[in-house]
């Protein structure tokens, strides 16, 4: 089986690639670099991956500027025979030197995901009315991304967000000191019309000669803008302290699609809200009768 790099950029969701054991592999922010980082902490030729049979890798700096670490400790050439935790120039990535999962597997949980997706989807009416919604809303993204905590924000008329939905916070904490990276993060998402995904490895430099690295966990976000039409009418945030979560392209993509969704049945539900406060302000001289078919007409006349 292939080996596999799991790249776990700042400011975007993880990227996993394949690393074939038939050729060595360069590690750069060269865009011909076979594994490209584009991350300003890596160097145009930075590392080199090279596999040497029976399951190990050789891993060597090529003189890199901010350096190649294994496990927290700074190396120039080390041999990796077991799961680690790699570093160029600070950005973090798990090495694996065997993938557990084969490509008919990755595929067959794919299709999984992407059906219970769809049902989710179908679950979203906007005949539940506006907060019921919202709440659903919310489930369902939390379900998706494997989530603990959320929230939802909708649009003012003003241009500033009010907070209509909570899953495992509350207004004051969101509104708190501690959380204003991740409504920073909001607040960019619905600026941007853009999904901000955000994973931060934290590798424990004090574990040097441990074969493994134990750290306080990977802790992750997403939040996805609720857009019809090209109009923003607020988005969707969730987050997980779980050590070892993180978001993949395919849970963006996924996700994007599930918020997709709910944007337009939010987008009914508040036209059916507002049609129904309409029809109870106007005046009752002012009400159209009831329609009856000619027939009916004709015969009670």
């Amino acid at each position: 089986m292939p080996a596999r790099l799991i790249v776990y950029p700042a400011d975007g969701p993880v990227v996993e690639l394949p690393l074939s054991e038939d050729r060595e592999h360069l590690v750069g922010r060269d865009p011909d670099a076979g594994v490209h980082l584009d991350d300003d902490r890596v160097s145009r030729r930075h590392a080199r991956l090279t596999p040497l049979g029976a399951g190990r890798w050789q891993l060597a700096d090529l003189g890199s500027k901010n350096g190649v670490t294994l496990d927290g400790r700074p190396v120039s050439r080390a041999e990796i025979a077991a799961p680690s935790w790699l570093g160029f120039g600070g950005l973090h990535a798990r090495f694996e030197p065997a993938a557990e999962r084969t490509e008919e597997a990755a595929l067959a949980d794919e299709l999984r995901r992407r059906r219970a997706t769809a049902d989710l989807q179908r679950s979203l009416d906007p005949g539940e009315g506006l907060e019921a919604l919202l709440r659903r809303v919310l489930r369902s993204v939390l379900t998706v991304a494997g989530a603990e905590r959320g929230f939802v924000v909708l649009a003012r008329p003003d241009d500033g967000l009010e907070l209509a939905a909570t899953v495992g916070l509350d207004a004051e904490e969101i509104e708190g000191h501690a959380f204003s990276g991740s409504v920073g993060a909001v607040e960019r998402a619905v600026a941007e019309a853009r999904p901000v995904v955000l994973s931060d490895v934290a590798a424990d430099t004090q574990l040097g000669a441990r074969p493994s690295v134990v750290t306080g966990g990977i802790r992750a976000l997403a939040c996805l803008p609720l857009t019809v039409l090209g109009r923003v009418l607020g988005a969707v945030y969730v987050d997980s302290r779980e050590p070892g979560r993180s978001f993949t392209r395919l849970d963006v993509e996924i996700l994007q699609g599930l918020a997709s969704h709910a944007a337009l049945a939010l987008a009914v539900a508040r036209l059916q809200r507002e049609v129904a406060g309409l029809g109870d302000e106007l005046p009752t001289s002012t009400r159209l009768p009831a329609f009856r078919p000619a027939a009916e007409r004709e015969t009670r006349g």
